[in-house]
């Protein structure tokens, strides 16, 4: 079999979050947008043969996307962030960031969206995590080496298909 160098694939992504009006687009990132799936396994043995495996199942899997956010805008911290709310009155806003305890996450589950940057009009070449929620922290160092850096995670909850993560273009229907 040839070598095809031109499956190589390199370079940024943005994120799409959300759709509508809510969506987030995270369009500067700073470390590059990381995308993990995790499979736990159970190793399946019997007494006639000992220690040996015999099977192995499949007891979950999990997918999450990191996405090292640059871009300070005050008003999308409460869009990915649990527990955060905007205070709009005189003078502009400020997001009020409360302790979120009991706060479910599946609640603000949402689309999201990963487009390469060399193919980000080409859906064949997007992952699409169906539905996810955001894990947000906030990691701000006022000093002159380092950028304020908005870390979301969005960590994939099964569809009501059981659906964790889509390759390729999300709108490919079965043929019968």
């Amino acid at each position: 079999m040839a070598q095809d160098f031109s499956k190589i694939e390199i370079g940024p992504a943005i994120v799409e979050y959300g759709s509508g009006g809510t969506m987030v687009t995270f369009e500067t990132t700073i470390g590059g947008v990381v995308l993990n799936t995790e499979t736990t396994y159970r190793e399946q043995k019997t007494d006639q043969t000992g220690e040996t495996i015999v099977d192995k199942r499949i007891t979950g899997r999990n997918v999450s996307v990191t996405v090292p956010f640059a871009e300070y805008e005050i008003d999308v911290i409460p869009k990915i962030m649990a527990g955060a709310e905007v205070v709009t009155g005189t003078g502009g806003s400020k997001v009020l960031l409360k302790t979120g305890v009991g706060v479910s996450l599946l609640d603000t589950a949402k689309i999201a969206v990963i487009k390469p940057i060399a193919h980000k009009t080409d859906p064949d070449f997007w992952l699409t995590l169906p539905l996810a929620y955001s894990e947000t922290d906030l990691s701000y160092s006022f000093n002159n080496e380092n950028e304020r850096i908005t870390n979301v995670t969005l960590r994939s909850t099964p569809d009501e298909d059981g659906v964790i993560l889509i390759l390729g273009d999300d709108t490919i229907t079965a043929t019968p």
